[in-house]
């Protein structure tokens, strides 16, 4: 089963139909630009082939909505590259919770190891799109965080880059399972204690917010789209205008995933099901410019009352 919630994740994706992601060599620093500047993310390390993408992210919200970013990034950086559309990913991909503090050192280690261990290259500083280069640099670049690895790594902050480039020396040592993790019941790489308390922060933050606070979000967002559209509250909210109803409604279901509000207490109030709405935040960057969207988040401080929340 896999899990939600922020937390750090790690990603593996292929190309869609077995083609190959990068073309060009080019695409690759595109593409890391791309990773680097999620919203709501921050790039913990990655390894590129042609064929695929590996990455660790530590994520402020649900991996489900991050994936749909990078899908759409790298559509994108495929259009500006080649004046075509087309899907660059699978939609079949690995995704892992990560117990940072088991197991993110070990993970990290045997993903900078996967160029040498494939035979790609005689050592794993050798290979060119992998986070390998920048744990080495006493002064990484600001856009990886290579400092949440390398504490746990070296439990001191001086030469960390040098114990790093010993310990790579090495032979890795027991190989994660990268595809299923290694816990029983959940896709993760993860200890029993601290699935527990992913469950029960998660639990928590589902039910933060009172049915009021949830019906007053659920206005103001309303309000918000509704005004961005030149609609009325109304209008929007027509369930007999089906084609307006299934183009805007889904951005005041965003906005309000955006808060942390649960699925189930969106369907209740849109009259859709679940699944209908998961659907409806997939194809919302399909559906809506990244400026629209971008306009409708520096918009959207509703005041806090949360009284839950607060307790």
């Amino acid at each position: 089963m896999t899990l939600h919630g922020a937390g750090v994740y790690y990603f593996a994706l292929t190309g869609a139909k077995e083609q190959a992601i990068f073309q060009s060599v080019f695409e690759y620093e595109y593409a890391l630009k791309a990773l680097a500047t999620l919203p709501g993310t921050r790039l913990l390390a990655y390894v590129f082939d042609s064929h695929s993408v590996r990455l660790v992210l530590r994520c402020q919200r649900d991996w489900s909505e991050v994936m749909d970013d990078i899908h759409t990034a790298f559509d994108n950086l495929h259009e500006r590259c080649w004046n075509k559309r087309r899907q660059v990913l699978a939609e079949q991909s690995t995704v892992l919770l990560v117990d940072e503090q088991a197991y993110l050192a070990p993970l990290v280690l045997q993903l900078h190891d996967w160029p040498r261990y494939s035979g790609k290259v005689a050592d794993a500083s050798l290979w060119p799109w992998s986070s390998d280069r920048w744990y080495r640099e006493p002064q990484p670049p600001a856009w990886i965080d290579t400092e949440s690895m390398l504490n746990l790594l070296a439990h001191s902050r001086r030469n960390r880059s040098q114990h790093y480039e010993a310990v790579m020396q090495q032979p890795v040592g027991e190989k994660l399972d990268l595809r299923h993790g290694n816990h029983p019941l959940y896709q993760a790489l993860a200890r029993d204690a601290f699935i527990n308390r992913h469950l029960k922060q998660e639990a928590l933050v589902q039910s933060a917010y009172t049915a009021d606070d949830v019906n007053r979000l659920f206005a103001d967002a309303c309000q918000l789209v509704a005004e961005q559209f030149g609609l009325s509250v109304a209008d929007l909210r027509d369930p007999t205008q089906r084609r307006r109803f299934h183009h805007l409604m889904p951005l005041v279901v965003w906005l309000l995933r955006e808060r942390g509000v649960a699925l189930d207490e969106l369907a209740k109030r849109v009259d859709e099901d679940e699944v209908r709405l998961e659907l409806w935040l997939r194809n919302l960057p399909a559906d809506h410019t990244d400026n629209v969207r971008s306009q409708l988040l520096r918009r959207w401080q509703p005041a806090p009352a949360y009284s839950n929340a607060e307790a």
